[in-house]
């Protein structure tokens, strides 16, 4: 195996990359045959996704449904796996959730109960499609703030303590799929350190949306836009901050070591897929290559500038 640190000098493992019968092509594929997966980094914001919808799928995460409709949107978090489901997205849009049982309704007090029990002051936050309706499923979370070691009020939006509840119909249901039904053959037994195991190792929605885009997309190039890592200052550096399910602007940025680790994962296990993260010009952190992935031979790099070649266009 191979043995690569970061910039913590904490040490993870690659397994090895075998030969391939066919060496990673820097060709001009044609772009139909490519995958873009957004992150929602701030060097995304000047691209125009319904074009990059004409030269091949795209991936997205959490709350880039809000502007764009998507080849495949992933969401790990549960309130925003509630949001996007009460905002109708789901009944047109594939969405693959982490968590989204339905229960049957007579077991709505019971849950309900097991949910706010830890909690003080739980706020239950209930939706229906249509209030006159009846329903028979419904999907439920608990979600407390109160032993985050950051203050509550600039938590995600939603304040303290919550139970979400959204009852659930059945043209929105069927474009829901589980990352366990999808992941389970990521890896064979998965990999040391995963937090939940081989159906679903708990990863970063960007991660996950590599590794599903992959799966179903079957590229032989994947973009990775958006995917900064880093910020340009101190603070957080994402498109959402400030809004439901987000940090706020004050909040500082976000060690990206378990995302190095999870993406790295990916391109492992996708070996004959080409993949190219895209970076924004400058000399900042999120301009630079990854070191963490100098020993894989699938990984590559463009500029913006050379991006927008790429796909024929005017930078």
């Amino acid at each position: 195996m191979a043995t690569v640190k970061n910039e913590n000098r904490q040490v993870w493992s690659f397994y090895k990359i075998q030969s391939r019968e066919n060496e990673i092509n820097t060709k001009r594929y044609d772009t139909m045959s490519d995958l873009f997966v957004l992150g929602n980094g701030e060097s995304r914001k000047d691209i125009d996704v319904d074009l990059l919808k004409t030269k091949g799928k795209v991936y997205g995460c959490n709350a880039m449904y809000r502007e764009h409709k998507l080849d495949g949107l992933i969401a790990v978090d549960p309130m925003l796996e509630h949001e996007i489901y009460r905002s109708g997205y789901c009944d047109e849009n594939k969405v693959y959730f982490r968590d989204w049982e339905n229960m049957p309704n007579e077991h709505y007090e019971m849950m309900k109960e097991a949910q706010s029990s830890n909690m003080k002051n739980p706020t239950i936050r209930e939706w229906k499609h249509t209030p006159e309706n009846w329903y028979a499923n419904f999907v439920i979370h608990g979600q407390s703030t109160v032993n985050q070691e950051r203050p509550n009020d600039r938590w995600k939006g939603d304040g303290f303590e919550n139970v979400y509840i959204t009852w659930t119909y059945g043209l929105a249901d069927m474009n829901i799929t589980l990352l366990k039904d999808v992941m389970k053959d990521y890896y064979p037994g998965g990999w040391e350190g995963d937090r939940i195991g081989p159906e679903d190792p708990g990863w970063s929605s960007g991660a996950t949306a590599m590794y599903i885009g992959c799966k179903v997309e079957k590229p032989k190039r994947c973009f990775l836009i958006g995917m900064d890592m880093y910020s340009t200052t101190d603070f957080i550096n994402n498109l959402y901050k400030n809004t439901n399910g987000y940090l706020s602007d004050n909040e500082n940025s976000v060690t990206p070591q378990n995302w190095v680790i999870q993406m790295g994962r990916v391109m492992v296990r996708y070996q004959d897929i080409e993949f190219i993260k895209v970076n924004p010009e400058g000399n900042s952190q999120v301009s630079q290559r990854m070191p963490q992935w100098d020993s894989l031979p699938n990984v590559n790099y463009m500029y913006k500038k050379e991006f927008y070649t790429h796909l024929g266009l005017d930078f």
